[in-house]
């Protein structure tokens, strides 16, 4: 499974609140995955996709959006 994201603050950050929502079994997306059967945080891993310097929100929602596009024949994306 492939989740695409974006974020206006630092990946490690945004890795971290990923990583606590599992711990904590929040409903989120990807706490639920990992929370599931045969899944833990430490099957996670990230790949960077493309940095965007554009501080628009709109932008980043668009790039996802096309990434999540071109991923869809590909794999089964996740999507927050």
């Amino acid at each position: 499974m492939v989740y695409v994201g974006e974020t206006s603050r630092s990946l490690k950050e945004r890795l971290k609140e990923h990583e606590a929502d599992t711990r904590h079994h929040r409903s989120k997306p990807v706490a639920e995955h990992f929370n599931s059967r045969d899944h833990d945080v430490e099957d996670m891993g990230v790949c960077i996709l493309q940095t965007i310097r554009d501080n628009s929100d709109y932008y980043r929602k668009i790039k996802k959006l096309n990434w999540i596009q071109l991923l869809k024949g590909s794999f089964h994306a996740l999507v927050n």
